[in-house]
């Protein structure tokens, strides 16, 4: 697969992916399989458990449409990220009130006050004396850090730098920053030619140990679990001698699948590791391992999109009802974005 398809592979399996888990959020793994008899490998509807809520099957959430303008703000931008590029990419965002209204978390929603007024402060939470800026480690920069990946096919430290670069608009905490590098690092290992699962996990592993480093220094180290010994344990996991079912329950139990980055990216890695021989098992892995499954499935597409078979008749089908439902050309885009690369 040459660049330009692996590039439109990446983006088409992560906008299937973000549509396809928004029906499975916050519901538990055992609630997936009992409401929908068995996992979910297709569009549905979201229910009244989803915050997509509203949504047709085959819509995106947040996590792909910030991809989405965040590619399109860097392309206007002449090809370079800079913070300009990522600040104009999420007020463009928050202008669509599909997306910002029903999507936007506690975090960008501070963030997007900010950049539109810039004398709006960052409030402390209730009884807090300072910011707690580690209630702002969260899943948020990983889910839309596709493009710095993208931008920079086998060029991980290019890919770390601009992930921190993104990540810090909006989510400017060593953990966050970390989780971001880490899914950015994995996608540019996945654009080399000759690339394997293997080496993408072990470039993420790689970026999320170099961006954490980084970040502590240039951002705010903040409290909270090591997301680099989760991505550890998450593998290990993954490498029990049980069954797979089994092992993805335990991802859920004992990583978990929640909204904070050392949940959700160690979580993706292990399902990964679960699936180093097909990317779409991966994803539909992801979209019923429970709670932030938009999120987590995103972020998974995001790192093993360069390895799915795209001549499947059922990838092609949801890659050609994703850009219907969506009204995005994400054919266009990949040529763009490739188109820069070579540049």
């Amino acid at each position: 697969m040459n660049l330009n398809k692996k590039i439109e592979s990446t983006l088409g399996l992560a906008a299937i992916a973000d549509a396809m888990g928004a029906a499975t959020e916050n519901l538990t793994r055992a609630q997936i399989m009992d409401m929908y008899d068995g996992p979910v490998t297709d569009f549905k509807k979201p229910g009244v458990t989803a915050f997509a809520l509203g949504n047709e099957a085959g819509e995106v959430t947040d996590d792909f449409s910030q991809i989405y303008f965040l590619s399109k703000s860097i392309l206007k931008n002449g090809g370079k990220i800079d913070k300009q590029a990522v600040i104009q990419a999420i007020l463009d965002w928050s202008e669509v009130p599909r997306y910002f209204n029903r999507f936007a978390g506690p975090t960008t929603r501070t963030a997007i006050a900010m950049y539109k007024d810039p004398n709006t402060e960052m409030k402390p939470l209730p009884g807090a004396v300072t910011v707690d800026y580690a209630s702002k480690a969260t899943n948020g920069g990983a889910m839309k850090i596709a493009p710095a990946g993208l931008l920079h096919p086998g060029d991980i430290e290019g890919a770390i730098r601009d992930a921190i670069c993104i990540t810090s608009v909006t989510h400017d905490n060593s953990l966050a920053i970390a989780g971001a590098c880490a899914v950015a690092a994995a996608t540019s290992a996945g654009l080399l030619e000759s690339s394997s699962m293997d080496q993408v996990i072990a470039a993420g592993i790689y970026g999320a140990v170099r961006g954490y480093d980084i970040a502590c220094v240039e951002s705010r180290d903040v409290a909270g679990s090591s997301l680099i010994k989760r991505i550890h344990l998450a593998i290990a996991i993954a490498n029990e001698p049980s069954t797979k079912e089994q092992r993805l329950q335990k991802l859920a139990d004992i990583i978990g699948n929640g909204l904070h980055v050392c949940e959700a990216v160690p979580c993706a890695f292990g399902i990964m590791e679960l699936n180093k021989d097909s990317a779409m098992q991966a994803v539909y892995d992801a979209v019923n391992i429970g709670y932030d499954t938009d999120t987590i499935a995103t972020i998974v597409a995001t790192m093993v999109g360069p390895f799915v078979d795209t001549e499947d008749a059922h990838y092609q089908e949801l890659f050609k009802k994703v850009q219907e439902m969506n009204n995005m050309d994400i054919v266009q885009l990949a040529k763009d974005l490739t188109e820069v690369v070579n540049g």
